[in-house]
């Protein structure tokens, strides 16, 4: 991405995933307790959801003017947009921890995916939960009315066992539900591959030595795929340049 890019990740990122979470907390705050909630709370929290989202939009248009792919960074980075589309589902950014090509190569990478996993897992039921609580509410058809049912719902929905006790009837209720199904199935995917990956790793008698190889050479790998990337750049840079 270039020096620039990621002085500026390196500052921002923390800052951001903090936002995240707080607009979590506040959204949620605001659909589970609606009819709790005086109005002058409502819209205070709504007003920090608008703060926060411009901060995000703010955030994305940085990233994109100095990285250098420019407004290929959109392309190549989905979960910035859908951050951007979707405040709430911002902190799913943790999925990104096991996208790297290397991430069951070492118990390490198997460890630090286990725990994406798990967290994104939680994350879904979440914001699903929220979110079609916020869509069928309202619906004079729906079964789901409060946050309970919706949470029993959206873990139903992930597992993809289904039992249809709980079901959204509105557009948006089903737009979520087709989400957290696919979303659901790629978690299990990825459970499924790390947990292989474990057993093939202990039958296979992989010691720390092996291991440490492992990851010197993934380290080294990614050195070379970042140079040729720079060069790229350049030779990308210069034709401009000339006209």
């Amino acid at each position: 991405m270039g020096p620039r890019y990621d002085a500026y990740a390196a500052k921002t990122d923390a800052p951001m995933a903090a936002l995240a979470f707080i607009f979590l907390l506040v959204w949620s705050a605001r659909i589970i307790f609606f009819t709790e909630l005086p109005h002058g709370v409502r819209s205070t929290l709504l007003s920090i959801q608008g703060f926060i989202w411009v901060a995000f939009l703010v955030d994305i248009i940085i990233r994109t003017l100095i990285s250098q792919k420019s407004w290929k960074f959109l392309w190549t980075h989905p979960l910035d947009v859908i951050a951007v589309a979707v405040p709430a589902a911002r902190p799913l950014k943790v999925l990104t921890a096991f996208t790297q090509g290397a991430a069951f190569a070492s118990a390490k990478g198997r460890l630090k995916t286990m725990q994406a996993v798990i967290l994104s897992v939680v994350l879904l039921l979440w914001i699903g939960s929220v979110a079609v609580l916020a869509a069928e509410r309202e619906v004079t058809d729906s079964a789901i009315n409060n946050f309970g049912d919706a949470l029993w719902w959206a873990f139903v929905t992930v597992t993809t066992v289904g039992y249809g006790d709980f079901s959204p009837v509105s557009v948006t209720g089903r737009i979520v539900a087709v989400i957290m199904m696919l979303v659901g199935i790629a978690l299990i995917g990825v459970v499924t591959a790390s947990v292989a990956a474990w057993f093939v790793a202990l039958t296979s008698g992989d010691d720390s030595e092996d291991e440490a190889r492992e990851e010197s050479r993934h380290e080294e790998l990614q050195a070379q795929v970042r140079e040729l990337e720079a060069k790229i750049d350049r030779l990308l840079e210069n034709p401009r340049r000339e006209t």
